[in-house]
């Protein structure tokens, strides 16, 4: 485990704050951005492209998936990209960035999980923290919606199991 508190201290996210901070929905919402933090994923990918070379790794796996794309930045497969090529033309191993997911829609994932026989129960996906799944925060309830999407039984536990919410119209 790597410390990063200045991100805490330093960057302006909801995410960054309070579990009560955190906005229930779902991902398209407008409110979602709140959740954004500043180059997460690169500065998190940078990081680990430094401790792979030195530990000998060849490649460094990231779960973005096509879920994440509009809302995040750093989640995009044009992101993704540039910081592949300056991690392997910034290390001497020439690491590389495997997302096998980039494409993929969560419940896409969670089938395929299933398929692999993943104890999905293992996995985490709530913005909120605590002890159980708040089923809520944008994350949760994306999650909720690919099991049911999938028919796959949901093994995870949720705070709050209220009906999902509707999804917001699309704006043409």
């Amino acid at each position: 485990m790597i410390e990063l508190d200045f991100v805490g201290r330093l960057f302006k996210s909801n995410l960054l704050k309070s579990a009560e901070a955190v906005p229930d929905g779902h991902y398209e919402d407008e409110t979602m951005r709140q959740t954004v933090v500043p180059f997460r994923n690169g500065i998190m990918l940078s990081i680990a492209a430094g401790y792979a070379e030195s530990t000998g790794a060849e490649a460094l796996v990231i779960a973005a998936h096509a879920g994440d794309h509009a809302i995040y930045p750093d989640c995009r497969e044009e992101f993704m990209r540039a910081m592949a090529d300056a991690i392997r033309l910034g290390t001497y191993a020439g690491i590389d960035i495997l997302r096998p997911f980039i494409r993929m829609t969560k419940a896409e994932i969670a089938r395929r999980a299933h398929e692999l026989g993943v104890d999905l129960a293992q996995t985490w996906s709530c913005y909120k923290g605590g002890a159980t799944h708040c089923g809520t925060c944008g994350t949760c309830v994306e999650r909720r919606e690919a099991f049911i999407l999938t028919g796959i039984p949901d093994p995870t536990i949720y705070a709050d199991n209220s009906p999902l919410p509707p999804k917001p119209a699309l704006v043409a």
